[in-house]
């Protein structure tokens, strides 16, 4: 029984390196999942107020609008985006320093910040709050795929070039896509039990951070299991890993859902004033 498992997901690992031709950050069912994780933590008021910026913006659900990000990239009214979706870390750095780390295009964190002030914005038109929510729902996700902390000089593995179960992909790539892609499976039902197994220590916990802390978490990841010197990689390295892209796909629907609460309930208290 394990040998047919292990046969018949090598076979959609090897069918989805193939039909794929660009990927980006978590790909889009890991999106949706995390969307669809964030959506379900939210309470009744915030889902209410996230349906109408989502019906707003024509997109039909909260893990729909996670893959927002990446579906705008070949607009090029956009191109200003591009830098958002990632910050470049050394192995050996000492914390986030906005002036050295994120540069004048901008950085994910910078970005996240941004858009969070603009969704708690009551001043702002409901089509920059939505549009703030959309990029929100997506860099929050892409915070969390380890190589989008990764080096500059390779792209955050872009420009490493490796074997995944005897197939030519690239390092980004096979996190952003072929390692959820062995796990997943139906990305709803997925995000349905893994939001039943989620804990409420787990979530006090990993709420009771910011965005800079989940940045240092993915730096750590990216050296410690992402970066590797082989270029042969399969099911050693599917199995090291499983469990990591599982955890940070869990965390980062938390954290997305306490984000909009959070940027929300700011809005209603300006509204108050």
């Amino acid at each position: 029984m394990n040998k047919l498992l292990h046969a018949t997901r090598t076979l959609c690992l090897l069918v989805l390196i193939v039909l794929t031709p660009k990927t980006f950050a978590w790909g889009a069912d890991g999106h949706r999942v995390t969307g669809e994780i964030a959506w379900q933590f939210l309470a009744q008021d915030a889902q209410k107020q996230v349906a109408e910026l989502l019906q707003s913006a024509g997109e039909p659900s909260l893990a729909e609008a996670a893959t927002w990000a990446d579906r705008i990239r070949s607009n090029e009214d956009y191109n200003w985006a591009a830098p958002l979706h990632y910050i470049n870390l050394p192995e050996h750095w000492d914390g986030y320093q906005a002036s050295r780390d994120c540069p004048p295009a901008g950085c994910i964190l910078k970005a996240i910040e941004h858009f969070r002030g603009v969704l708690g914005d009551a001043t702002a038109t409901e089509s920059a709050r939505a549009e703030a929510l959309l990029f929100i729902a997506h860099f929050v996700g892409d915070l969390h795929q380890p190589l989008h902390t990764g080096r500059a000089a390779d792209r955050g593995g872009n420009d490493i070039a490796v074997t995944f179960f005897g197939a030519q992909t690239n390092l980004h790539a096979l996190w952003d896509t072929y390692l959820p892609a062995g796990f997943i499976g139906d990305w709803k039902n997925y995000a349905d039990a893994e939001t039943r197994g989620i804990t409420p220590a787990e979530r006090s916990l990993w709420l009771h951070s910011a965005a800079v802390d989940w940045a240092e978490e993915s730096h750590a990841l990216a050296y410690s299991n992402a970066y590797t010197r082989e270029k042969r990689l399969g099911e050693t390295y599917y199995t090291r890993n499983r469990d990591i892209v599982a955890l940070r796909l869990r965390q980062g629907g938390v954290r997305l859902a306490g984000m909009i609460e959070s940027a929300l309930a700011h809005d209603k208290d300006s509204t108050r004033r």
